[in-house]
């Protein structure tokens, strides 16, 4: 995750790209007030609440930061928030007496902190959130800097458990950048670089995104593609170095180790922004072949990387259900009045209208529209057959594979196993199987 330096942590709009939508619907019960969660914080090892007053001289600091932009008035982020404040606390205690002030060489008032969590509430520091280009409605991410270099990035709400690899991760870098430095043996060090100039795939990455996101999608294509080509062959390297042959089917321990690697996790990204460009100009079978190598070459990027999830799921749902992103939206598939007398345009219209939501970010209401049609299955099935929906030899069962119940696991699988959307959605869905 940490073997390679990425930039400068400069106000940019670039990096934003990549950041997941969380659903501001369900979820737990949010904290009281912003205030008590500031309160809380206090009693937390290594948790600072970040402003425009103060940013610059907390970011001085030798302790390696997670800088965190979040808000306050979303349940599960406020959930999560407190789980991220939890863990870097918890770090802090576990290793304050393992000389951190020497291995960092940090001799300031971070004196003896392992890790630093810099809270940005997007709601309440707006000119902090325009500065660094971060979508007040993208959140929440986490930037991993050190010695104000951004060194990688970590997008949506995460395991607890990928939490604290990411910190236990992060501390062992930066204590060894440190060792090296005093050496003069650093990345930062050893690679020349300007703030402008440097090209490398996270770079070429973000950059490929607002290209796409300003609808140049030519050079989108073109650096999505060079970012890909370079993180492969940082990725050959570091499988040489780890002892994995290119021929090796990816095992579960294999990419534990491997998504330390920020090559691998740039790889699946840049496959989903060219998947993305293939959608755009109309190349179904190109954006289906690209998602296909996803699913086969990086296996567990879907569970783990929340942006890489939703691209892949997202493109696979548009493609399953014929879905016009220009043409399909919530308000033009309500009308169902002249679909009464045709039981199987019904079911594509309401299948429509659950990726409709999706997209849209309304996850439940996706949900909740498969649950229904799926319910109804039994008595459409006939017709769906006839129509070619599903094939003619369909059983209805558990494991029985028709449109609906696909859309509804990709929905699942976007969100991940640990939204609330989606735990509430598995129960419901058990009654119709």
């Amino acid at each position: 995750m940490f073997k390679r330096l990425r930039y400068p942590l400069l106000p940019t709009g670039t990096l934003i790209a990549q950041c997941c939508y969380i659903s501001t619907i369900g979820g737990v019960p949010p904290l009281s007030s912003s205030q008590s969660s500031q309160s809380s914080s206090m009693m937390r090892l290594g948790v600072v609440h970040f402003n425009s007053r103060n940013i610059k001289d907390e970011m001085t600091s030798k302790v390696p930061l997670f800088l965190y932009f979040h808000v306050t008035n979303n349940p599960d982020v406020a959930l999560y928030t407190e789980r991220l404040m939890g863990q870097v606390d918890a770090a802090n205690r576990r290793l304050q007496n393992n000389n951190m002030a020497e291995a960092y060489q940090e001799f300031g008032k971070d004196r003896g902190l392992a890790i630093k969590l810099g809270l940005v509430d997007c709601v309440k520091e707006v000119a902090l959130t325009q500065q660094y280009g971060v979508d007040p409605h993208m959140f929440p991410i986490v930037y991993f800097v050190r010695n104000k270099v951004y060194a990688d990035k970590m997008v949506g709400i995460v395991p607890e458990s990928q939490i604290k690899e990411a910190i236990d991760a992060f501390i062992d870098y930066a204590k060894e950048e440190t060792k090296n430095e005093m050496s003069g043996n650093s990345v930062f060090q050893k690679v020349k670089r300007t703030d402008e100039d440097d090209e490398n795939a996270m770079t070429l990455l973000n950059v490929a995104h607002t290209k796409l996101k300003n609808k140049e999608i030519s050079k989108a294509r073109e650096l999505f593609t060079k970012a890909y080509d370079m993180a492969s062959k940082d990725i050959q390297t570091a499988r040489e170095r780890l002892g994995f042959t290119k021929e090796k089917k990816i095992t579960q321990e294999m990419w534990e180790r491997l998504k330390r690697e920020g090559c691998y996790n740039v790889s699946p990204q840049a496959l989903c922004g060219l998947a993305m460009c293939a959608m755009i100009t109309k190349d179904t079978a190109e954006a289906q072949r690209i998602v296909k190598n996803i699913r086969e070459e990086f296996p567990f990027a879907t569970r783990d990387l929340r942006d890489v999830a939703e691209a892949v799921v997202r493109i696979e749902l548009l493609l399953i259900t014929d879905f016009d992103v220009e043409k399909d939206n919530y308000v033009s598939l309500l009308t169902y009045d002249d679909l009464q007398n045709d039981p199987a345009k019904l079911y594509r219209q309401h299948l429509k209208l659950a990726v409709a939501h999706f997209v849209e970010k309304r996850h439940h209401k996706g949900i909740e529209e498969c649950l229904r049609l799926i319910r109804a299955e039994p008595k459409l099935l006939p017709a769906l057959k006839e129509a070619g929906i599903v094939p003619v030899d369909t059983v209805l069962g558990p494991h029985a594979k028709t449109p609906a119940r696909q859309v509804i696991l990709g929905i699942f699988e976007a969100l991940g196993n640990t939204n609330e959307h989606t735990i509430k959605g598995r129960q419901m869905l058990q009654a119709y199987l």
